[in-house]
């Protein structure tokens, strides 16, 4: 599978420093999961950066759609705790959550609470994080493809990064 070139590495002393996961439109919460999991710990744990800095937008969410990614609030609870669990590991926990994008106004309290909590409250049982939107009964699941792109992702990065 071909990687977009907006996907690429970085160039000159950036080079192999500069990664982005393309993930096609309707990914699915688990298969987006699948993608952070797979790529992101492996790379904090080798880097052992002396502070993570997230992004924390909601407009992955399946409500809204600018983005169009397929995640629920309980993704985003679940997007934090995989950052605050590697934060634990590589950085003494030390977290810089920014948020501030996202186009459906309804949904951004949720998203961005379930950000926060997954982090300050990572062992909270998921069922208390809710939505504003019931999920969607037929969620998008893109699996296939995201496992294609993050294989082909790894590839690349084997190059710079000895965990792939």
């Amino acid at each position: 599978m071909r990687i977009p070139k907006r996907s690429k590495p970085g160039s000159g002393k950036g080079e192999g420093l500069n990664i982005n996961l393309p993930l096609p439109m309707r990914t699915g919460e688990r298969s987006y999961l699948y993608a952070l999991n797979e790529i992101f710990p492996p790379l904090a744990k080798e880097f052992k950066p002396d502070i993570i800095i997230a992004n924390g937008g909601s407009d992955a969410h399946f409500a809204d759609h600018l983005g169009s990614l397929g995640l629920t609030a309980r993704g985003f609870f679940e997007i934090s705790q995989i950052i605050g669990s590697v934060s634990e590991e590589v950085c003494d926990g030390k977290v810089i959550l920014l948020v501030g994008s996202g186009y459906n106004i309804k949904v951004l309290p949720y998203c961005w609470y379930a950000l926060a909590f997954g982090l300050i409250n990572p062992d909270t049982s998921i069922e208390k994080i809710e939505d504003f939107f019931p999920p969607p009964r037929d969620p998008w699941q893109n699996l296939e493809k995201v496992e294609k792109i993050v294989y082909s992702l790894k590839d690349i990065l084997s190059k710079y990064w000895s965990c792939f």
